[in-house]
């Protein structure tokens, strides 16, 4: 009798904890939403000319190889200037779906294939400058430098090529009067000019990948880590952007993207056989790159993951597969009723799963102000809470000026 006893106490026990519903009981849920570019353009910048004008266009036998394991093979395909076409034509066609600008040009591409860049302009400037005196030029000039520094470090010794174009110190591949005639002709606030591309790719086996020293290690190899072969291509790419209404050089963009693939694999061979064909990987990577970069720019989407508040009341458990469903409004119904529960965990979490769906929704006033008001239920003397709110108002405070930068551009 004594042990029946104390097995219903302990249901009613665990009943009663239930009932308390905690403020501990948590999980995520994944959406999208829009968040404006890196880079913050002026609203009244509407219209962009953009320019192909890769001065690596030509073969360089500095990324006319690729590596299998230790192995390193020779190109002769000179896939780099296909994949910086693909890069550029990929770029353009996104920046136009997003219409975040009301005008792209695309001006006649140059043809750098048998120019050499002759630096000397670069490096006298350099030399002669005051660093004390004009911002502007000071940019201008340490961005030239820097494309400068790049082309001369990965520059060919055995390219021979039958026409030189001098570097402007101010202007990079470009000169002030051309600059001007761009502006002139096109009317255009700004010009985006990809000046410089490579690519470097390679396959790595298992045994390579771990960089294996110790024979012994060989008796994992039914381990994930040592069946996972891997190919990686980095893209590298150059952007000068212009003020063509001030006709200054304002910003340039150096960026590496690596994209890489994973497959399950004992030694090389079977690798390259699981793995995409080479020029695939190069181009596919190439693309991935060229999209990467007009998110600096324009408004665009990404999943976030957001905590909310998961309960044993009975009408409040229905909301779980409401969410599944994405029947967000159907949801807040649910935890408005019970925004005046008694319980004040059951009040503290409705109001917080309440701020969730008004953010879903795109009401982040709404939004801050019940993430405010559950914080408010118990103030800081419940430390987990109090911080899962804090938090989530910091987030719809940001979100709330993305949407209002967003909003600036339209």
């Amino acid at each position: 009798m004594f042990r029946l006893s104390t097995l219903i106490s302990i249901l009613i026990g665990l009943v009663l904890l239930q009932s308390c519903d905690t403020l501990q009981s948590v999980t995520t849920t994944k959406f999208e939403i829009l968040i404006p570019g890196k880079i913050i353009i002026p609203p009244n910048y509407k219209t962009v000319a953009i320019r192909y004008s890769n001065c690596n266009v030509a073969e360089n036998a500095n990324f006319s190889s690729y590596s299998e394991d230790s192995k390193i093979l020779s190109d002769t395909t000179n896939i780099d200037s296909v994949a910086s076409e693909v890069y550029f034509r990929v770029f353009v066609d996104y920046l136009k779906n997003q219409q975040f600008f009301d005008t792209i040009f695309e001006l006649k591409p140059m043809n750098y294939s048998d120019i050499e860049i002759n630096d000397s302009l670069v490096y006298a400037k350099t030399e002669s400058f005051d660093f004390t005196d004009s911002p502007q030029t000071n940019f201008a000039n340490n961005e030239v430098y820097r494309l400068t520094k790049l082309i001369n470090g990965f520059s060919d010794p055995y390219s021979k090529k039958a026409k030189i174009k001098y570097m402007d110190p101010e202007f990079g591949l470009y000169s002030k009067a051309e600059i001007k005639q761009i502006a002139d002709s096109t009317k255009a606030d700004l010009l985006f000019s990809f000046d410089w591309f490579a690519s470097e790719d390679g396959i790595f086996s298992p045994y390579y990948r771990m960089n294996l020293t110790d024979t012994t290690a060989t008796k994992n190899i039914h381990s994930f880590e040592l069946r996972t072969a891997t190919e990686a291509v980095s893209i590298l790419s150059y952007w000068n952007f212009y003020d063509l209404q001030k006709q200054e050089l304002i910003f340039s963009q150096l960026k590496t993207d690596t994209i890489r693939w994973f497959e399950p694999a004992y030694n090389l061979k079977e690798a390259k056989r699981a793995l995409p064909p080479r020029k695939d990987a190069v181009l596919n990577a190439a693309d991935v790159a060229a999209s990467r970069l007009v998110e600096f720019f324009v408004p665009h989407w990404i999943e976030v993951e957001r905590m909310y508040y998961q309960s044993g009341h009975v009408e409040l458990k229905k909301t779980d597969e409401l969410i599944k469903q994405n029947r967000w409004l159907d949801a807040a119904e649910i935890w408005k009723k019970n925004t005046t529960n008694k319980n004040k965990s059951i009040t503290a979490k409705s109001m917080y799963n309440m701020a969730l769906a008004c953010e879903v929704n795109g009401d982040m006033d709404a939004a801050i102000d019940w993430a405010v008001k559950s914080f408010q239920v118990f103030g800081s003397k419940n430390q987990f809470h109090a911080a899962n709110c804090q938090d989530y108002i910091k987030i719809l405070a940001q979100r709330k000026l993305d949407i209002k930068t967003i909003e600036s551009k339209q």
